[in-house]
């Protein structure tokens, strides 16, 4: 019996078929109990020409922008801070980067967790050298920046990110998860984002482990970080985040005049700047940490 063919859901129904399409049902159970999923590259209908596109795609934009040139991913060691700057809005920057937000196995998985209407929110890259430092370790926190406690078990949004290198073990630094996380419906305390992520980790963990073209892919309430990585080398990741539809913002208000700025000092705030969105990095933090305190406390 296949219950996508009586037509009762016209908006579940080729999500469905797309699943059952592509082998991906065992990918959408464990969006559904774990909160996140690990497709590989053979499933994502994706060969090494894709995976060299993209990464090169990433490693040019990132000399562009950063003047920091990578000649060979697997033993170039460049400082982080010098590729941490100028990180989103790439779309433009390279055909690649369009390729990877139109998979359309990527998509029926992205829909299946934010509905039909999920549209593109951002793309950014992670490019993580090798280093001793346990700082640099990523705590615990969720991506569901804005949503606060009780925002409903739906996905508000997903992470679906690109593995533009192999994710081998621990050596690699990868992402790590908080399986079902993604049903505490809030953000992780400062508390539990310090906690450790070693062996001694108060919470179950699980790492991203999958070859270079598999697609990492969680539900935007999921608790995760990341670990250092040891591995000669980079670490190339490209990061996608998709919203549903009422997260994305009815007016840009890039043209304000500046003398409305003057006059009215509350505007700034009004219009939620220097919030999201945003094209590049952001020099002053501190409305961006306003909004996600929200996932914590509904009146921050």
């Amino acid at each position: 019996m296949d219950i996508s063919e009586y037509g009762v859901s016209p908006h579940a129904d080729p999500i469905v078929r797309d699943l059952v399409e592509h082998d991906l049902l065992q990918h959408a159970v464990e969006l559904v109990a774990y909160g996140m999923t690990i497709v590989p590259p053979e499933k994502m209908g994706v060969d090494d020409g894709f995976v060299e596109r993209l990464r090169g795609a990433l490693l040019r934009t990132c000399e562009k922008r950063s003047g920091v040139k990578i000649t060979d991913h697997t033993t170039d060691e460049p400082d982080q801070q010098e590729m941490g700057a100028r990180t989103w809005y790439l779309l433009h920057e390279d055909e690649a980067f369009a390729e990877a937000a139109t998979n359309p196995r990527m998509l029926a998985l992205v829909r299946w967790l934010c509905g039909q209407s999920a549209c593109l929110a951002a793309q950014t890259w992670i490019i993580k050298p090798p280093t001793k430092n346990p700082r640099t370790s990523v705590g615990l926190h969720s991506d569901a920046h804005g949503i606060p406690p009780g925002g409903g078990h739906i996905a508000h949004l997903c992470n679906a990110s690109w593995l533009c290198t192999d994710y081998a073990g621990a050596e690699d630094g990868p992402t790590v998860f908080v399986p079902g996380s993604h049903r505490y419906g809030r953000a992780t305390l400062p508390h539990e984002a310090t906690m450790s992520m070693g062996e001694d980790a108060p919470f179950p963990l699980v790492p991203v482990i999958g070859k270079a073209g598999s697609l990492a892919i969680w539900h935007g309430g999921l608790w995760h970080g990341s670990t250092p990585r040891s591995r000669q080398g980079l670490r190339l990741t490209l990061v996608q985040v998709f919203t549903r539809m009422h997260m994305r913002p009815h007016h840009l208000w890039e043209d304000v005049p500046p003398e409305y700025m003057e006059k009215y000092p509350e505007l700034e705030r009004v219009l939620g700047d220097p919030g999201y969105p945003f094209k590049e990095s952001i020099d002053n933090m501190k409305g961006i940490m306003q909004f996600m305190q929200t996932g914590t406390d509904p009146y921050a």
